[in-house]
């Protein structure tokens, strides 16, 4: 809860003030020239790092009284909006709440008497009357146990609304949050409060209106009633840290709501302690007259008669198997679901003799009735917007992927469905369905970065954009598809859940050796479809550098010009060759991570990021290298020769021209890149972002000189050392070279740097609207697509104040090289292009995308993720809690859990007696 900032800014800035001096003293020892050159690029840098360090270190303005009350007002209408939807989503008011009876349970797990104030109890038909009892009591904290299914959440959700229906003056605005995402053991609970409500309400982050930190002040000055559900949705050995945790913070904080299993809750107390001065409430078994005058009332008059035997067995046998199922809230739900359709027949529940067999009964037939093929379209009763939910998708693959999606949540630990953590279910693939074209299309943009160089020579513009795009288009899928087919996975595509995901009646039709496809038919099969792919294309680049080479022959160039016959042919083949080699070194990278058991990072954000880096820039420079031989070798060629007979006019003057030139662009390539990814334009987080350019101006200009300082800064730490890496300066003085790269690296850092203060800006929502799962994948597409843009133009401002300054003809040394070099609007259109995929494959929509099509190709999820999930939604499979989902009932989620997980052993073990 500190808002307090970090001395290390100050600490960072005074060492680069000092860093900078020094490199000013030496600049000015070498020359007034290069000193007067230099002088303004060192002082805009050093005042740029140091407005970054105070913006640092300078405290958040706290929110004012009037914001804060904007806040709970804010707050209270999104959180009431909410749970209003999701109390007639999951049928709780239809067509009224179920009459289940709380009484007190202070004797056996709560306060003592004289702590409490009162004792607590009373019916959630009545929810008016529970509401005023709560507030009745002296602290306002309640704890409300029950058996699995007993109504303990919907208890908390009816609570929800009644209390923000007519709330008293000044009253905390009650908060429902799903505990089992908490950690006790890293981060106290007030911390978690403040952390959820900033994430689950991003209104709130509205500075202008609410003031920084608008959440966590509200958490502090005891605006936020805490309605924690699911205490023993916990880890066991969590539960009683977690409840010394809770009492140490209303020790400070004030009122609670908190819901827990029966059992554990009692467990956990007996080994700790009580919720200190908490009222108890536990809910007991609907009586069977309740349960049959609800379905009275709840059953459609046309289905009475086939609800009337089910009726009459709650009349007449009290104690029977259906009056012991159906006096648990949950299962009365699941009954009025599951035989909602005129097909279905509620009397069989009758045969049943044991409850536990009808509840699982129930739950297994769940999904089968919600997602209906054949909709009872005639039933007025149900809601166009479920029928056509229900008719969307077919059982078996909605049950598969429901299956899934509980195991992935099981596995990691939380509740939450939330659709930028789908990733985590799959180890990282480097040749994934979206990885490998972004692989390929980074090298065909090298590609086209050299080519449009070369092609400036001889060709008109429009000619020159036609082979600048054949060259990059034809490069980038190739590529693309040869990484995809040569890159040889480690097994089978690896999922969370080891169950056949093919339903029963539409299964994959088995193959030879136990199903999977022979290593002789794989390759095969590879090979047919890299050869389909590359030999076309190789002849549009064939035609390309044909046409190139004999556009240079007639034009007289100053340099030696030797143009062979069939000169397209011969590109081809080497560029044909080129993919060959490709394919052989992904087929031998792969090969020895299978030998190694080398996995991909999954954590640690820098590594990750470096590692991703030096891929990219190697595929850049391979492009680049593939088109500047294939451009520059083909008018260099030694006239007179067979055809199978390929010789050069000074080749190694040619190596070394090409070379130089590739180098050149992959270091410009790698200095975008690393300022990017230093600047951390893609927010270095897996959650998603959003965008909102209706946010006050001045917190733009509020943030801009900081941001202009940092990248300006990590600019020049960049651009100077590659004055002495970097091969294509070596002739220049060394500080000539410093200058230019330095210079160099100050531009697109301070360009990068404005981008970053615009993204910090545009990320503050202005509206009151509630995020969603749709509004942040939206959100995210859309930092994708600004990443994109904001990669693209320091290139593009870059080019145009080349040509309007005419640089290259610059009597600076240095500054010539930089305007002589990546002239043309084509070369800096790649460039830019190529760093905007890097950035844009960092993002959370990308690897979620990516997650999406692997998932769906093995059948484990359908295509549309979202859709199906709100579908579910609709139909009260799941519920919408901010912008992740959650399943309605955890009885549901465990028992679609163990039923896949039975399935999955039982293959297992089949697979194993064969």
């Amino acid at each position: 809860m500190r808002q307090n900032r970090s001395w290390w800014p100050w600490v960072i800035g005074a060492a680069g003030f000092a860093a900078l001096a020094t490199v000013l003293a030496l600049v000015i020892g070498a020359g007034a020239q290069a000193a007067a050159t230099s002088l303004s690029v060192l002082i805009s840098a050093t005042a740029g790092l140091l407005s970054w360090s105070w913006h640092r270190t300078r405290p958040a303005t706290p929110a004012t009284r009037a914001e804060l009350e904007q806040a709970a007002e804010a707050l209270a209408a999104m959180v009431r909006r909410q749970w209003t939807e999701e109390a007639a989503a999951q049928g709780l008011l239809d067509p009224h709440p179920l009459a289940v009876r709380w009484h007190s349970g202070q004797t056996e797990a709560g306060d003592h008497a004289r702590m409490v104030g009162r004792t607590l109890s009373g019916r959630s038909d009545n929810i008016h009357a529970f509401a005023e009892a709560f507030r009745a009591l002296p602290r306002r904290r309640l704890v409300i146990l029950g058996e699995p299914g007993a109504g303990k959440t919907a208890l908390a959700i009816l609570l929800v609304r009644e209390l923000l229906r007519a709330p008293e003056p000044g009253e905390p605005v009650p908060v429902l949050l799903d505990l089992a995402a908490w950690n006790p053991r890293k981060e106290p609970l007030l911390d978690w409060m403040a952390r959820r409500i900033h994430e689950d309400y991003p209104a709130l982050r509205n500075h202008e209106t609410y003031g920084r930190d608008a959440a966590r002040k509200l958490v502090a000055e005891r605006r936020v009633l805490p309605v924690l559900d699911g205490l023993d949705e916990l880890p066991a050995p969590s539960r009683p840290l977690a409840l010394a945790a809770v009492n140490h913070a209303i020790a400070v904080h004030g009122p609670l709501i908190l819901t827990s299993r029966q059992s554990e809750y009692h467990q956990v107390v007996t080994d700790t302690d009580v919720i200190t001065a908490a009222a108890v409430v536990i809910a007991d078994p609907l009586e069977p007259t309740d349960v049959a005058d609800y379905l009275r009332s709840a059953v459609p008059p046309r289905r009475s008669a086939a609800w009337q035997p089910v009726i009459d067995e709650l009349t007449r046998h009290p104690e029977g198997a259906v009056a012991r199922a159906l006096s648990v809230p949950l299962n009365i739900w699941l009954a009025r679901t599951v035989y909602a359709s005129p097909a279905g027949d509620p009397a069989e529940m009758t045969r049943y003799t044991d409850a536990k067999s009808l509840q699982h009964h129930l739950l297994d037939a769940l999904v089968p009735a919600v997602f209906s093929c054949e909709p009872a379209v005639a039933d007025p009763s149900v809601p166009d917007v479920r029928r056509t939910a229900a008719a969307r998708w077919h059982p078996d693959d909605a049950r598969t992927a429901l299956a899934f999606l509980a195991a992935h949540i099981k596995r990691q630990g939380t509740d939450d469905i939330a659709w930028w953590e789908l990733h985590r279910t799959l180890r990282p693939n480097p040749a994934g369905p979206l990885s490998a074209p972004v692989a390929g299309a980074v090298m065909g943009l090298g590609a086209g970065c050299m080519a449009g160089e070369y092609f400036h020579w001889a060709l008109s513009p429009l000619a020159r954009l036609i082979c600048f795009l054949t060259i990059t288009l034809t490069t980038g899928v190739a590529a693309g598809v040869v990484i995809r087919l040569a890159w040889v996975p480690a097994g089978r595509e690896p999922v969370a859940t080891p169950f056949e995901p093919w339903p029963p009646g539409r299964r994959r039709p088995p193959g030879p050796a136990g199903g999977r496809r022979p290593a002789i038919a794989d390759i095969a099969r590879r090979l047919v479809i890299g050869c389909a792919v590359v030999l076309p294309l190789s002849a549009a680049v064939g035609a390309v550098i044909e046409h190139w080479a004999r556009a240079v022959d007639r034009m007289g160039a100053d340099i030696e010009v030797g143009v062979a016959p069939y000169t397209g042919f011969r590109a081809s083949a080497a560029w044909v060759l080129f993919m060959a080699l490709l394919a052989l070194a992904v087929l031998c990278v792969s090969t020895l991570c299978r030998r190694v058991r080398w996995r991909p990072l999954t954590t640690g954000g820098r590594r990750i990021r470096g590692r991703r880096v030096a891929v990219f820039v190697l595929l850049f420079w391979l492009g680049a290298e593939l088109a500047g031989f294939l451009s520059y070798l083909s008018i260099r060629q030694v006239l007179g020769r067979p055809l199978t007979e390929v010789s050069f006019i000074d080749p190694s003057e040619a190596v070394t021209f090409v070379s130089q030139r590739a180098a050149f662009r992959a270091c410009v390539f790698l200095l975008i890149v690393v300022i990017m990814a230093g600047l951390n334009l893609a927010d270095g987080s897996s959650r998603p972002t959003r965008l909102d350019f209706r946010a006050p101006r001045r917190l733009l200009w509020s943030v801009l000189p900081a941001c202009l300082g940092q990248g300006a800064v990590l600019g020049i730490a960049v651009g100077i050392p590659l004055a002495f890496v970097a091969p294509w300066m070596s002739a220049l003085p060394w500080w000539a070279r410093c200058t230019a790269t330095g210079g160099l690296g100050l531009f697109f850092g301070a360009l990068f740097g404005a981008g970053l203060a615009i993204l910090r800006w545009a990320r503050v929502p202005a509206d009151l609207e509630q995020e969603t799962p749709r509004s942040t994948v939206r959100g995210d597409r859309t930092v994708a697509i600004a990443l994109m843009v904001f990669a693209v133009v320091p290139p593009l401002v870059k080019w145009f104040i080349t040509v309007l300054g005419d640089l290259e003809n610059s009597d600076v040394p240095g500054v010539e090289v930089l305007g002589e070099w990546l002239l043309t609007l084509e070369a800096n259109l790649a460039l830019g292009l190529a760093a905007g995929l890097v950035a844009a494959s960092s993002t959370a929509y990308f690897a979620y995308r990516e997650a999406g099509l692997r998932l769906a190709a093995a059948r484990r999820l359908p295509r549309h993720l979202l859709s199906f999930m709100e579908d579910a939604r609709v139909l009260s499979v799941l519920r919408r809690v901010g912008p992740v989902y959650q399943f309605c009932h955890a009885e549901f989620k465990d028992r679609i859990v163990s039923g896949v997980t039975t399935a999955g052993d039982t293959a297992q073990a089949g697979a194993a007696r064969a």
